[in-house]
């Protein structure tokens, strides 16, 4: 819950020992319960008229190294001992950092615990995956998953020549001249010539020897409609 209005009230630690008391007090009641919901309700309106503690969050050079200081807190949640801090991946509280022009992902805990080593050309986030982040080594892509108990695993190695976003909720993989898809475990390997996916809701058709056709529930190639089983759903 991020509240990026300009006009919001700046936080305290009053105020934020006001919301806890108030949590407290509301902890009396059964959750499902009139009183409880009534209470959350006014909890939240209220906190929403004031800034998020991210929000004091900001990228600091100290003595010429990089690292992220809330405000608020008044501490380095990443130390200044990195080259350059990137950003956010927005998976969690990670960030992208470098050192020695090698890219890698920190915690955003205080200590630079490290989720991944500073060991890739590049690391960028991707705008329809908040959990996913796109790297390249030696001049190829792979791409990093990250999981609810703060790990991050290689899910692609850096064999392909792009990972580009559709905007469809699958990634389009490129090798070769050929095309593949990748989604959440879900992998269509880039053996195609083109691959459309429908914007809003359809059959996902790829082109493979000239001829046009679908995936079938095996993940194999179908020219037959009846077989068609991957889609692209709103």
């Amino acid at each position: 819950m991020i509240n990026n209005n300009e006009n919001s009230r700046s936080l305290t630690r009053e105020v934020l020992e006001e919301f806890c008391n108030k949590c407290a007090d509301m902890s009396i009641y059964a959750k499902d319960s009139e009183e409880y919901i009534a209470a959350r309700s006014e909890l939240y309106s209220k906190v929403w008229e004031y800034r998020h503690i991210s929000d004091y969050e900001h990228i600091v050079e100290e003595n010429g190294k990089e690292g992220v200081k809330n405000e608020f807190l008044n501490y380095h949640i990443v130390p200044p001992v990195f080259d350059k801090v990137i950003g956010g991946t927005n998976a969690g509280r990670n960030y992208i950092v470098a050192n020695d022009g090698k890219y890698g992902i920190v915690k955003g805990d205080g200590q630079a615990g490290y989720v991944i080593p500073c060991i890739y050309d590049k690391i960028e986030t991707l705008d329809t995956f908040c959990d996913i982040v796109k790297f390249e080594s030696n001049g190829k892509c792979g791409i990093i998953e990250f999981y609810g108990n703060g790990s991050a695993v290689v899910t692609i190695e850096p064999i392909y020549d792009e990972i580009a976003e559709t905007g469809t909720g699958f990634l389009l993989l490129e090798k070769d001249g050929k095309q593949g898809l990748y989604c959440y475990g879900y992998m269509l390997p880039a053996e195609y010539d083109r691959i459309f996916i429908p914007e809003v809701l359809g059959w996902i058709k790829v082109l493979k020897n000239g001829v046009w056709g679908y995936i079938d529930a095996k993940n194999n190639f179908t020219k037959k409609l009846e077989e068609a089983f991957l889609h692209s759903s709103y």
